[in-house]
């Protein structure tokens, strides 16, 4: 009797409890939902499965046990609809899940009309291959996940300044190119010193097409950020930056109605 009892204590497993929590239970397009889960067991690996693609979790900023975080973004296009996230845990070499229902709701963006020199709307074959190329670069850059965080304190806004054109908003240049937003716009004379909103590494400090002299700043972690139509660059590729550090000049570099800062956001590879 105690053979057999004694048997039965080794071979049962352990089974472990996981929480979990989310930001919001309507997640706008565009927006990022923040995932948070924690354990009374070691969590061997731990991820959010959405739309085919997987979040991995990372050790919670609180710096609690067996806490961690992940941030899942929404796309730009996804329509309306209520869709499921799972969340998918490793303990003791066995998975679990749990499915989070997300109802994505359409975003409130509003419309724009800008105009533009025509060579920025309607495109030379030179052009094209030019933006073809700059596409593939940052894409490539975007898909890269770093496993450190630069991160040690909250982000800040890159300058204090009035904002002119909001995130989201439907864009036709010149009555024929359309698009959308994919970042906050804000007034800044030429010249005007533009900084980090966080530590973290340049990945990219170059002219470009659209752009025009473009820094973007790698904080870890599948987060980036981008500052857009600088008159001059004041950072290199592969330099560590520190939050509020000056990375250049504001200016109205590439494809620009005036002097301003387009300030930009991407998590695990989506504009949000």
């Amino acid at each position: 009797m105690f053979r057999i009892l004694f048997l039965f204590i080794m071979i049962t497993p352990l089974f472990a409890s996981v929480s979990y929590s989310i930001s919001q239970e309507r997640v706008a397009n565009s927006q990022t939902a923040l995932f948070e889960i924690s354990s009374d067991q070691p969590i061997e690996k731990a991820y959010v499965a959405y739309l085919g693609t997987r979040y991995p979790f990372y050790p919670h900023p609180s710096n609690m046990q067996e806490t961690y975080f992940a941030l899942v973004p929404t796309s730009y296009y996804e329509k309306p609809k209520q869709k499921d996230a799972v969340i998918v845990t490793i303990q003791n070499g066995e998975k679990s899940y749990i499915s989070v229902p997300i109802m994505i709701v359409k975003g409130k963006y509003k419309s724009e009309k800008l105009s533009v020199k025509s060579s920025k709307a309607k495109f030379s074959k030179k052009d094209s291959e030019r933006i073809k190329r700059e596409s593939k670069e940052a894409k490539k850059i975007y898909a890269k996940i770093t496993p450190t965080s630069y991160i040690t304190e909250s982000f800040r806004v890159p300058l204090n300044s009035k904002v002119t054109s909001r995130f989201g908003n439907k864009r036709v240049f010149n009555g024929i190119l359309k698009s959308y937003h994919s970042g906050t716009d804000f007034r800044a004379p030429t010249g005007t010193p533009i900084t980090s909103s966080n530590a973290g590494i340049v990945v990219m400090a170059k002219n470009r097409f659209f752009a025009g002299n473009s820094v973007v700043i790698d904080h870890g972690r599948g987060i980036y950020t981008q500052y857009y139509h600088l008159s001059k660059l004041k950072v290199k590729v592969g330099e560590r930056v520190e939050k509020a550090q000056v990375l250049g000049l504001a200016g109205s570099t590439g494809r620009s109605t005036g002097p301003h800062l387009h300030f930009g956001v991407k998590v695990q590879g989506v504009t949000v």
